[in-house]
């Protein structure tokens, strides 16, 4: 047999670059444990979710993929190449839908629904990741056409558009390398960029469609995608191809955003709409005042003030003190998968004469402070409010049941002062 070819190393390097997320992960990436960002992945699993009675599938991707962002954050690198994408906040995940269509002799079609991503957000990168599976008889391929062949990846001429099939992308693949299962990684950001442009007004949902097909290195001929090992029959949730989409809000979200159109399509779906999600229940608020009145020098005055002449124990000066934030306690834990937990911090305490330079205030909250302290009855102290915040990677699952990644601001206080 003769020696393979120049392929093995360029397909080496595409599969890397492909992976290298998961690269990253597999390896020597210690997950973050501080500041409260539990995953709870490993004990939810990857195909578990409770949104309704038709489990949402979690992509392995995605989970590497947060977690490697999330370490990434933590420690306030760049991260290479695989952040490329590093002015993305957002990363969705849309599984395919399509089935093999027996009427296509050469070719293996991959259809998903994009009517869940933001034409209102800057689409920075585009990925399709189809896995494919060891041959079902290598030496009868080998024999026909070689070792080498060649993946064409174009667009879908679909029924009723006057739109063309195009030839997006190729690789070569080796045989002789697919002892296991491999995910392919094909670029096509600019054919989806192009396919949001065409149907922006009319057809913005029509799905978008990709067909891959394949053809010998060495005498051309055509095979059928599924003799390589790319076909729908026999395959699992977690084998389904998958498109991956980094794009970059325009404007800063809104953690609220999602939870409203969470709730507004779980009605849709004829659930129970869980108001107490989003309200305050009147449990949780007893407990908060029950913890904040037993802590040691906190009174009961509220807010960033105080400074009056009651009586007990002084309140302490205006600091970062903890505040657990648990998910599912708020009920949030159907559609978050990960964090189910964090530390956001909240600030407390006196913001008296004379202020500290540490909690930078500003002139007016000088000013503020000083009159409060000739006269506290006549002007109010000023706040204990967040003077610097930082961000989460939030992974969870859209009101379309993709799972997406996507960075929040102003999660976490780091630092206080008085306002």
């Amino acid at each position: 047999m003769t020696p393979k070819k120049t392929a093995a190393p360029f397909l080496w390097f595409s599969f890397c670059f492909g992976n290298i997320i998961e690269a990253v992960v597999l390896g020597s990436v210690q997950y973050p444990s501080d500041n409260g960002l539990h995953s709870h992945l490993d004990a939810r699993g990857p195909a578990e979710d409770s949104t309704s009675s038709t489990s949402v599938h979690v992509p392995s991707y995605m989970i590497s993929l947060y977690r490697t962002l999330s370490e990434l954050d933590r420690r306030g690198g760049n991260g290479s190449q695989t952040r490329s994408r590093r002015y993305a906040n957002t990363v969705t995940s849309f599984m395919d839908l399509g089935q093999d269509d027996l009427s296509l002799k050469f070719h293996q079609q991959y259809t998903f629904d994009l009517s869940g991503l933001s034409r209102l957000d800057e689409l920075m990168e585009v990925e399709l990741r189809v896995l494919r599976r060891p041959p079902p008889d290598v030496l009868s391929l080998i024999s026909r056409g070689g070792n080498l062949y060649r993946l064409l990846l174009h667009t879908c001429s679909l029924p009723g558009s006057s739109h063309q099939s195009l030839l997006l992308t190729s690789r070569t693949i080796d045989l002789l390398d697919t002892a296991s299962a491999t995910w392919d990684v094909f670029d096509v950001g600019a054919s989806v960029k192009t396919h949001f442009k065409l149907h922006r007004t009319v057809e913005g949902s029509r799905p978008l469609c990709f067909s891959i097909s394949a053809v010998s290195d060495s005498n051309n001929e055509a095979v059928h995608p599924s003799m390589l090992g790319l076909s729908h029959e026999d395959q699992q949730t977690h084998e389904r191809a998958l498109l991956v989409a980094f794009s970059r809000a325009r404007k800063k979200e809104n953690l609220f955003r999602e939870i409203r159109e969470k709730i507004k399509a779980m009605k849709s779906r004829k659930f129970p709409a869980r108001e107490h999600d989003i309200k305050s229940h009147p449990r949780h608020r007893r407990r908060r005042r029950t913890a904040l009145a037993g802590r040691p020098g906190v009174g009961p005055v509220t807010g960033g003030g105080g400074g009056g002449k009651g009586g007990g124990r002084r309140r302490t000066r205006c600091s970062r003190k903890p505040l657990h934030v648990n998910f599912k306690e708020l009920g949030w834990d159907d559609w978050i998968i990960a964090p189910l937990d964090y530390e956001a911090y909240h600030c407390e305490g006196l913001c008296d004469f004379p202020l500290r330079s540490h909690l930078e205030p500003t002139n007016h909250a000088i000013i503020q402070t000083l009159m409060n302290s000739m006269d506290p009855e006549s002007t109010p102290p000023s706040c204990c409010v967040p003077s610097k915040l930082s961000p989460i990677s939030i992974l969870y699952i859209d009101s379309g049941n993709n799972v997406v990644y996507k960075q929040y601001e102003d999660m976490v206080v780091e630092s206080c002062g008085c306002r």
